[in-house]
């Protein structure tokens, strides 16, 4: 498999958790909640700004 396959794969992943701690975890008031979602959203911006530069070059 490719990496930019990978990383896509893994994207996909980081955006389900942010939408799950987002609609889950948040409002039933659980401590993991915030510290998930902006894990998980640094995480996916983090890709999309490497894939982005990736391509530049």
């Amino acid at each position: 498999m490719e990496m930019s396959k990978i990383l896509e794969l893994i994207g996909f992943g980081l955006i389900g958790g942010t939408i799950y701690a987002f609609l889950g975890l948040i409002p039933q008031k659980d401590p993991l909640g915030w510290p998930v979602f902006w894990a998980c959203a640094a995480g996916a911006l983090a890709i999309i700004i490497y894939r982005k530069k990736k391509r530049k070059k």
